[in-house]
């Protein structure tokens, strides 16, 4: 293993550090692009209680109080496709709100979570 890690050393070392920097720059373009292409994020910004008595299937759940800190390090990329919802779409707009005011930019209110699971239902 530790020849390996002596290889690759020796590879970077040779194809100096901008082809590095390229090469990181392509990744990180890779990355964004498949953010893109990825389903959404399902938020739930009602209270545990409320998500515990039902949630979109791969929710997560945070406050809509406590999403402004702790968006950044469950969703760092501000591209991603983030759906919001709540009891009656209330909390999930002021959540759009703080997203939207911190740099998000595909942040949808999904509104009610009835709907949202009648709507997901049929689909």
């Amino acid at each position: 293993m530790a020849g390996f890690k002596n290889s690759v050393l020796v590879a970077v070392f040779i194809l100096g550090f901008n082809t590095t920097t390229y090469v990181h720059a392509q990744v990180e373009a890779v990355t964004s692009q498949q953010t893109k292409e990825q389903a959404p994020i399902w938020i739930d910004v009602r209270t545990p209680a409320e998500f515990e008595s039902g949630h979109v299937s791969d929710a997560i759940n945070i406050e809509y109080q406590n999403l402004g800190s702790a968006i950044m390090s469950i969703v760092p990329n501000k591209d991603a496709s983030i759906n919001l919802y709540c009891r009656s779409g209330r909390r999930s707009e002021i959540a759009r709100q703080t997203l939207l005011n911190m740099g998000y930019t595909n942040v949808t209110n999904k509104g009610a979570y009835e709907s949202v699971k009648k709507t997901l239902t049929k689909n």
